[in-house]
């Protein structure tokens, strides 16, 4: 693959600490956001760079990895097959099997909210147990007996063979059913198999669980036309529809059903049969050394690897495994890093083959209890699967405390949230209640509580702000006293009511933001934290009232103020209530100056004009899609060429939902072509 000169001219600098080098020189444009030793012989890094404005962390697990540390993975549901944050993942992880140091995110998966949506798009092993079969020509990274971790693709044959010798092709793992085939559905699963009222099933006992290239022996129990059928927990259904449900119909109560699925992987040697577990993703970033963007012949569009993406890899050297998460799409934060930026950054931290997985809102990573990253969509993407690396050294002594607060200034009388945790000799972050630490305040102040996790800061008269020292120290023991420094102003210097002036229409709800900045002692304004239901409000003028931070407006055009208080400081905002002066753009009653588009070309989009479910005018538009096949990212798009009114500042589109948990999404072309995406 070739790639841009001026990407291996922008990343090279950051490798050595990438590498964790003790000898590296590192960049000065490079900031050390964080360093720490999560687990013996683990470390995490975290890296801000300023121009452009991107974050990086890093995991370095060495290898060959001590007994005591152990990788797994786990899927996204508590009973089955099914979608949650890394956290939830993480923490449900940590009461099954133990201690979990760090995780990151896994495979692609359907955005779209279905039955089906908690199925990885490529192959997932856990526990040397087959849930879901690999994605052709997609990377996954493997995990075997011996400690040894692969990238490879594989090449799949699953087959039945019935008892009268026959054979057909198994077409699905723990997934949609096909059209006209079969799917076999294991535990693992879940409760039942979801499929639609009338498919026709085969229970059996079978000898769970379900390995590659391992015969798998199903008895038949029952053969059933219902649909949604139960899955025993020692057995299996086999689901049958199209042309294959004549020979489901004549299998008698005994009959024994072989399963193989035979994996060969592609890109390295190895026995199935000694894989603990696996994980899918792609595209391949490095192979044997070199660049090797394989976005092309994974089946990924080539706008995918060039674009700045919010990113999750894993790259492999001669002595560690290296997580990488890249925060992106958050302009002055972080805006991400294209798939060659990401592989020439593995390749300079010395790793030797690397392979890309789910990235954008899905990039997360979890380090000792808690996500340090900033997910792109504002909190934690529920997703299928994770990779985590457990701690299971033997119960170790305290060594040291940690205080932990979010950083930034805050207002005094907020509530901050706050742990005291211990950390043991392991490196193993654990929470401690307030009847086993003391807490202080330094200076001293009156009004102040902790509960073990919330602590209520005072108020005090005056306008200098304070830095206060949070002290916490070990009722038991001789471990040191953690301490942790909040900067507390006693009011804001100025308020700030978003929108202002208020203009809505009678009885219309707006949702109001309240900024407050404060004044450090050198001049400088700063942002500050504050529970937001510790504004008052107060409403002249009977234009209205608010509810929970929410303005509703009166049934009658009125006009009047909304009067904000924080701690004494007041802001007015005028409130005037009228019929909203709206311009409509479109009614989608008619094609004009609209077209449809769909995501990549294969997928299919299709719209009629309707007179149902209209809002206004003559007609709407139905927007119809089918977002099945595949496994990218697929869009359906209505597109408007109208230009916006001059002084235009609000949008509104009225759509009636069909449930299926696709997000809607619109995006802006300003007049220098620059978009936006809402």
């Amino acid at each position: 693959m070739i790639f841009p000169a001026f990407l291996r001219r922008r990343w090279w600098r950051v490798i050595a600490l990438l590498g964790l080098f003790a000898s590296a020189i590192i960049a000065q444009d490079w900031q050390i956001a964080d360093n720490q030793t999560i687990a013996p012989g683990v470390f995490y890094q975290a890296l801000q760079l300023q121009t452009p404005p991107t974050w990086v962390g890093v995991v370095h697990i060495p290898l060959p990895m001590q007994k005591e540390m152990v990788l797994v993975t786990a899927l996204g549901g508590d009973g089955g097959l099914g979608r949650q944050p890394v956290s939830k993942i993480a923490s449900r992880t940590q009461e099954q099997k133990g201690y979990v140091t760090a995780a990151i995110n896994g495979d692609y998966f359907s955005m779209t909210a279905t039955t089906y949506s908690g199925d990885p798009l490529g192959v997932h092993i856990q526990d040397g147990e087959l849930v879901s079969l690999p994605t052709p020509d997609r990377s996954a990274l493997v995990g075997l007996r011996d400690g040894r971790m692969l990238i490879t693709r594989f090449r799949m044959e699953a087959l039945l063979q019935f008892p009268d010798n026959p054979t057909a092709p198994l077409d699905g793992l723990n997934q949609p059913p096909p059209q006209s085939g079969w799917c076999l559905y294991t535990p693992t699963f879940g409760a039942t198999t979801q499929t639609p009222p009338g498919t026709v099933e085969v229970i059996a006992t079978a000898d769970l669980p379900l390995h590659p290239n391992t015969l798998l022996m199903a008895t038949v129990q029952r053969v059933v036309e219902t649909g949604n059928s139960a899955i025993p927990k020692g057995g299996v259904v086999l689901a049958a529809t199209g042309k294959e449900t004549a020979k489901a119909k004549t299998l008698p109560v005994g009959a024994k059903v072989q399963v193989i699925i035979n994996l060969t992987p592609l890109d390295a040697s190895f026995d199935l049969r000694d894989v603990v577990w696996a994980i899918g993703g792609g595209p391949r970033l490095l192979r044997e050394g070199r660049i090797s963007v394989e976005s092309t012949e994974e089946g990924f569009p080539l706008r995918f690897a060039e674009t700045r993406h919010p990113r999750t890899a894993v790259g492999l050297k001669e002595d560690a495994l290296l997580w990488v998460v890249v925060d992106g799409r958050q302009p002055g934060y972080s805006e991400g890093i294209s798939l060659y930026e990401l592989a020439e950054l593995l390749l300079r931290s010395g790793c030797k083959d690397a392979m890309n997985l789910d990235g954008g809102g899905s990039s997360t990573l979890f380090l000792r209890g808690s996500v340090v990253n900033r997910p792109s969509d504002g909190q934690e993407r529920p997703v299928v699967n994770a990779l985590l690396l457990l701690n299971l050294f033997p119960p170790q002594p305290l060594v040291r405390l940690w205080v932990n607060a979010p950083d930034g200034h805050w207002l005094a009388g907020s509530v901050v949230p706050l742990r005291v945790m211990g950390e043991d000799a392991a490196y193993r972050l654990i929470p401690l209640t307030a009847d086993t630490v003391t807490v202080t305040l330094e200076p001293p102040l009156s009004g102040w509580r902790w509960d073990g996790n919330l602590l209520l800061l005072p108020r005090w008269e005056g306008d200098e702000p304070k830095t206060v020292k949070v002290q916490g120290q070990a009722k038991d023991g001789n471990v040191a006293t953690a301490t942790v420094s909040l900067c507390v102003h006693p009011q804001p210097a100025s308020l700030t009511v978003m929108p202002s002036p208020i203009s809505a229409a009678p009885n219309a709800s707006v949702r109001l933001q309240v900024k407050a900045l404060g004044r450090e002692r050198d001049g400088q304004s700063v942002p500050l934290r504050f529970d937001p239901a510790a504004v008052q409000w107060q409403v002249d003028g009977e234009v209205g009232e608010v509810l929970d931070g929410v303005f509703v407006a009166a049934s009658n055009p009125k006009q009047g103020t909304l009067r904000a208080v924080l701690n004494g400081v007041a802001v007015k905002v005028p409130v005037h209530i009228s019929e909203a002066p709206w311009q409509v753009l479109h009614e989608f009653d008619d094609w004009d100056g609209m077209k449809l588009q769909g995501y990549p070309e294969s997928t299919k989009v299709d719209g009629s004009i309707v007179t149902t479910n209209k809002r206004s005018g003559t007609g709407a538009l139905r927007l119809s899609y089918d977002f099945s096949q595949g496994v990218k990212t697929r869009t359906a798009s209505v597109v408007l060429n109208k230009p916006l009114p001059a002084g235009a500042r609000r949008l509104a589109l009225w759509v009636y939902g069909d449930g299926s948990g696709c997000w809607l999404r619109a995006r802006l072309r300003e007049g220098t072509g620059r978009t936006s995406l809402m």
